[in-house]
């Protein structure tokens, strides 16, 4: 008999890792980049100046309303900035949701599944993301010979994919698989009715046309499955 564990890999690495190792296993290399990803874009670059030494009175003001949301209303000495910095970052993904952590770890326990260790759990955070390149491999028609006009679509459909954004190309995983991370070896690009398949017609007559009605499907809200 066996047990097949599904990871959340949409979850802080620091918290997964904490569930897996105990709170004592996440090293301050994970639990800042861990912490970063929690930020917005303009307060990660708050952060990354003050651990570098060269805020400005703004960085300063921001860095301070960051310091006061997470529950710490002075702002530390330089000198003591990066120990301050990792306090905050500890209490927010690792202390507050310690009872979810204990959890998980108690039935870890009684799992008797092999964990998995540091490295590992990065390879599988970093096999999960999703990119250009891994998502344009897994689009496969479903027959080996294809028509004139259906190779022509999947042309298409293999640049509109080689030319999206990464939030983009996350909804259009999502729109084909259900998940925003790679969660499946091969999406069929087919004329018939498979799990996990994209059908499209052979109508489009140019590319950019092909771009815009996928623009407009993934532009809608009718997918969305945000967690609570």
């Amino acid at each position: 008999m066996w047990t097949m564990v599904l990871y959340p890999v949409r979850l802080s690495q620091a918290f997964v890792f904490a569930c897996i190792q105990g709170i004592d296993a996440v090293d301050e290399s994970i639990l800042m980049s861990s912490f970063l990803k929690y930020l917005s874009s303009a307060e990660q670059e708050c952060v990354e100046k003050a651990l570098q030494g060269n805020m400005d009175e703004i960085n300063k003001e921001d860095l301070i309303d960051l310091f006061t949301r997470m529950g710490s209303h002075i702002l530390p000495p330089q000198d003591n900035m990066q120990s301050a910095i990792l306090t905050m970052v500890h209490n927010v993904l690792l202390q507050e949701p310690k009872f979810i952590i204990d959890c998980f770890i108690s039935v870890r326990a009684v799992m008797h599944c092999n964990l998995i260790n540091k490295v590992s759990t990065l390879k599988l955070y970093e096999s999960k993301k999703a990119t250009i390149r891994k998502v344009a491999q897994i689009l496969k028609p479903s027959k080996e010979f294809l028509r004139e006009h259906e190779q022509v679509v999947l042309n298409h459909l293999l640049c509109y994919v080689r030319s999206v954004d990464q939030r983009r190309l996350e909804t259009f995983l999502r729109f084909c698989t259900g998940s925003n991370v790679m969660c499946k070896d091969k999406i069929e690009v087919a004329f018939n009715n498979l799990s996990a398949v994209l059908e499209l017609p052979c109508t489009y007559n140019s590319y950019p046309e092909f771009r815009t009605e996928f623009d407009n499907i993934l532009s809608g809200n009718c997918f969305a499955m945000d967690m609570l």
